[in-house]
């Protein structure tokens, strides 16, 4: 038989491995074949057969496929993880399927139906050096599609890799479609301004106005941009001073816990854990570290036993100038925590977005200009909140958001940011036509979660939506998702809280109030303010009263005396009603019973038979007028 000649070309290589295949079989080997079986017929075949590619050969963890151009191997790979995030919404991490993808554009030779080659190797190596749901792609394809696809690329330097002489520029890719990487955000509704921003109002991408920042986050997104990528950060290993086995255990185990914690906010740049893993935080000079990962932001920090306690310590450093931004310390009675306790990583992990959120505001607000949509976006905000809490859509905020959406359309965090501000004129009862802006906040919404259905910002902003639209079912499952895709978003349980309020239903809010507390029961404020509700609305007019002044001794905001001044009241405290009463009116002139009712109007009639009973004659008490 005569034999096939060898050929050489050039071509763009996907190669793609399954994470942790071994440890998935051994546990169920059946049916994990049976889930791989069923992704490869129905994400990854189809997002390779769509844009011109070919699978070359498969293995049971992995694939190497070819494809005419770079910019089409690099859609397919992005198509490929984005369908494996939305698979992987609410699965336990122990069952999730995640694939490593490398993408490189090289020459190879083709050998039959097979390929071999320089090519091919340079795309398995940059495989290896993916994250878990990640892309790595080659100079090469860097150069090839710029311009071209909505993606960041995250330059890692020049990586010595394995069987390859010369090093590798490699890319690290962030997706841009959904709006990637940050937000230093609240809520939309004035409860959480009135609660958290300590009378500056800080809600969905939110400027540096004030002494406050919420850890949730979107981030930038743009197809390119100049030095290190917003919120882009090193994790480095954390330090045990007393050498013990178990302290050096748990440490390396936090590091890890908060890399994967923090890379779970989807959009922050978080260097993967295997290229900071031998740095020396002690011997580090972080401004060399900072250019060689190319990130703005490094983490160091340390594990110590103190006693019959462990304090953890934490510093955020900017690595440009190594000038320390932020530093906590966390104190926990054992490693290990008990049922309502919190848990360091998730505490951690909570306490650092908000670091993070808060250095890129500064670092915005004092740029002489906005040349990205985030940038743009982050502007929006700053502009459109005032120290004294009040808000409205301002006409210049709307119009930045318009240029940013117009320079990355369908940029989710300025579609967040919108419905957070239509969320804030409905509750504020600003809205000139209630009706407009719900339809609004609806389509804005739904936009989000169509084009980020991973995203907790955007699940977020659809529950407070179907909440203003009175679809109660639908905003309780939105309100699950928040919490599956977010285990260190406080908010997720305490919008089931309200959402249980707000269907008749006090007695059972409390249970997600405690899950709340125990993300940080450092930061009680918020649970209280919503157990405040609860008791008020149970009839529990003292323990109403000790939560509600606890919340307003916080946070003086103007939500929290609407309950507090009925609590006093029906608890027959008249002088503190009278108080309570003074305060609201001054920071709401114009508030009125029935305008409670119009804030609130898509509840269900259970809802408001609680406030018939224990809400209204409270405020009647206290002189709040009735219209």
């Amino acid at each position: 038989m005569e034999s096939v000649p060898v050929t050489r070309r050039l071509a763009a290589i996907v190669i793609a491995d399954v994470v942790g295949y071994t440890r998935l079989m051994e546990r169920d080997d059946t049916g994990t074949f049976a889930r791989l079986r069923t992704i490869r017929d129905e994400v990854v075949e189809p997002a390779i057969v769509s844009h011109d590619g070919r699978i070359v050969k498969t293995a049971g963890d992995g694939l190497l496929a070819e494809f005419p151009s770079a910019l089409a191997a690099l859609r397919a790979a992005e198509q490929i993880q984005r369908e494996m995030a939305t698979r992987n919404t609410g699965v336990a991490p122990e069952d999730r399927i995640d694939y490593r993808i490398g993408v490189n554009l090289g020459d190879i030779m083709v050998d039959g139906s097979d390929i071999v080659g320089d090519g091919v190797n340079v795309a398995s190596r940059l495989e290896s050096l993916a994250e878990p749901g990640g892309i790595c792609v080659s100079g090469s394809v860097r150069e090839q599609v710029h311009g071209q696809i909505p993606v960041t690329f995250v330059d890692f330097g020049e990586q010595q890799v394995k069987n390859i002489e010369r090093p590798i520029r490699v890319f690290r890719v962030v997706a841009a479609r959904t709006g990637a990487a940050f937000v230093g955000a609240a809520r939309s509704q004035t409860r959480r301004r009135a609660l958290l921003a300590g009378g500056v109002v800080i809600v969905a991408i939110v400027g540096w106005l004030g002494a406050w920042l919420l850890p949730k986050g979107l981030h930038q997104v743009t197809p390119e941009e100049s030095g290190p990528p917003a919120l882009s950060i090193a994790i480095l290993p954390f330090a045990a001073p007393s050498g013990t086995l178990e302290d050096r255990q748990f440490a390396a185990g936090l590091t890890q816990d908060l890399t994967t914690g923090l890379g779970a906010w989807r959009w922050a740049a978080v260097a993967a854990h295997a290229l900071v893993a031998g740095v020396q935080p002690k011997t580090a000079d972080v401004r060399v570290l900072g250019r060689e990962l190319n990130v703005r932001y490094i983490l160091e920090g340390e594990v110590r036993r103190n006693e019959s306690e462990y304090v953890v310590t934490a510093q955020l450093i900017e690595a440009a100038s190594g000038r320390q931004v932020w530093s906590d310390r966390l104190r926990y009675e054992s490693l290990v925590p008990a049922p309502g306790k919190a848990v360091p990583y998730i505490q951690l992990t909570r306490r650092l977005r908000s670091a993070l959120a808060r250095a890129e505001m500064h670092r915005v607000v004092e740029q002489s200009s906005s040349a990205t949509a985030m940038d743009l976006v982050l502007r929006a905000n700053a502009i459109n909140y005032s120290a004294d809490g009040r808000t409205g859509i301002s006409p210049n905020a709307r119009a930045l958001v318009a240029d940013a959406l117009n320079l990355v359309p369908d940029f989710v965090p300025a579609l967040v940011s919108l419905a957070y501000w239509y969320g804030i004129d409905l509750e504020d009862n600003e809205a000139p036509d209630r009706a407009a802006e719900k339809k609004e906040l609806d389509r804005l919404s739904s936009r989000a979660i169509a084009l980020a259905p991973s995203d907790s910002e955007a699940w977020s902003a659809r529950a407070e939506a179907l909440q203003y639209l009175g679809r109660w079912e639908e905003a309780t499952t939105a309100a699950e998702r928040v919490v599956s895709l977010d285990p260190s978003d406080m908010w997720g349980p305490l919008s089931q809280a309200w959402i249980l309020i707000q269907t008749g239903k006090p007695s059972e809010a409390f249970a997600p109030i405690d899950r709340a507390r125990a993300i940080d029961p450092l930061e009680p404020t918020a649970p209280d303010h919503f157990a405040c509700k609860a008791h008020l609305f149970l009839g529990r007019y003292g323990e109403a009263v000790a939560a509600c002044e606890r919340a307003a001794a916080e946070r003086n905001g103007w939500l929290n005396h609407v309950y507090l001044c009925a609590a006093y009241a029906m608890n027959g405290d008249n002088a503190k009603a009278m108080a309570s009463r003074d305060a609201l009116l001054k920071v709401q002139p114009h508030f009125t019973i029935n305008r409670y009712r119009e804030m609130y109007a898509a509840s269900p009639p259970a809802f408001f038979e609680l406030v018939d009973r224990h809400l209204a004659p409270g405020l009647r008490k206290a002189g709040i007028p009735e219209k």
